[in-house]
């Protein structure tokens, strides 16, 4: 009895175990179809044209193969390769020696005018000039080489500045700042209440200065950007003499010496009195008081005789 139990026992067993790896078996093969079926969607569109085995074949492939993720080729999203132009901001100098720095002027107004371009500055001396010009950007190597064949180059420099992010950035800021506008305006036209009005005008006001204001500094980086800024400096080789303005003395240029003379030989008399003046009175009491004393003293000297000759007047009648 205890026997058939368990072979029964044994039997149950196996077909549990059997079961559970005919379900194990037909879960993995459900999976292996599933990954199949999703590499058979992905294979039926691929993203790029399959090449044709055709002549020029090459070609094909070339074009249809797919830029590697992260490679040096690849463009920001919505932004084709090779679509964004480079914004450069470009300035120069020049300094050049010329014979005749009044005609040279002439001749750069003359290369500034004929490529488009004007003066801002310009500072003119005996010695040379000195001219701030504004070209169009693709003018400015030919404007430089037009003024350096003037005369003799002694100091020739140049600077670019890559703009690129920054006018990017202020155009993309711009637009954010418009749409914004936009729907402020558009909040303003269902306004109902005179206090929402009044706070949606305030916003609106403060949105669109701050667009006039990005506007601005985009408008200002594009005319950099547009126009190069060239600085010429035209220098004369030879300095120029001063001129000689010594002449022989005549009647009026002794006048004129005699009367700066008597000029100044008041100014030192008057200065001298001024000096003296507040010692008079002290001058003046000290003589007074020395009077005095004079007069005292003579009137005792006066005295002493006549009354020596009193005292002996007795004496002698005796």
């Amino acid at each position: 009895m205890q026997a058939r139990l368990r072979r029964r026992a044994v039997l149950v067993g196996a077909g549990v175990v059997l079961a559970v790896l005919v379900g194990a078996i037909g879960l993995v093969q459900g999976g292996g179809n599933q990954e199949g079926g999703g590499d058979a969607v992905v294979s039926a569109a691929p993203a790029f044209p399959r090449p044709s085995m055709g002549r020029g074949s090459g070609a094909v492939e070339k074009d249809a193969v797919a830029p590697e993720p992260g490679g040096r080729d690849q463009a920001p999203p919505g932004v084709p390769v090779g679509s964004v132009q480079r914004q450069l901001v470009r300035t120069a100098q020049l300094t050049v020696e010329v014979g005749d720095p009044a005609g040279a002027v002439r001749q750069v107004r003359a290369a500034a005018a004929g490529a488009g371009g004007f003066i801002t500055e310009e500072q003119t001396s005996d010695t040379g000039s000195w001219l701030v010009l504004r070209v169009p950007a693709d003018a400015l190597d030919r404007v430089v080489d037009e003024i350096a064949g003037f005369g003799r180059v002694t100091s020739r420099t140049s600077q670019v500045q890559d703009a690129t992010e920054e006018v990017v950035d202020l155009d993309a800021r711009v637009a954010s700042q418009a749409a914004s506008v936009a729907r402020v305006r558009g909040l303003l036209a269902e306004a109902r209440s005179i206090g929402d009005v009044v706070a949606i005008e305030s916003e609106l006001a403060r949105r669109e200065a701050e667009l006039d204001s990005l506007t601005r500094r985009l408008e200002a980086l594009r005319d950099q950007v547009a126009m190069s800024t060239l600085t010429v400096d035209l220098r004369s080789p030879f300095p120029v003499p001063a001129p000689d303005v010594r002449e022989t003395p005549g009647f009026l240029d002794g006048l004129a010496a005699g009367w700066a003379g008597l000029r100044t030989v008041g100014t030192a008399a008057a200065a001298v009195v001024g000096f003296v003046l507040p010692f008079l009175p002290v001058l003046a009491l000290l003589g007074g008081l020395g009077l005095l004393g004079r007069r005292v003293v003579r009137s005792r000297r006066a005295t002493a005789p006549a009354v020596a000759s009193g005292g002996q007047g007795p004496d002698a009648t005796s």
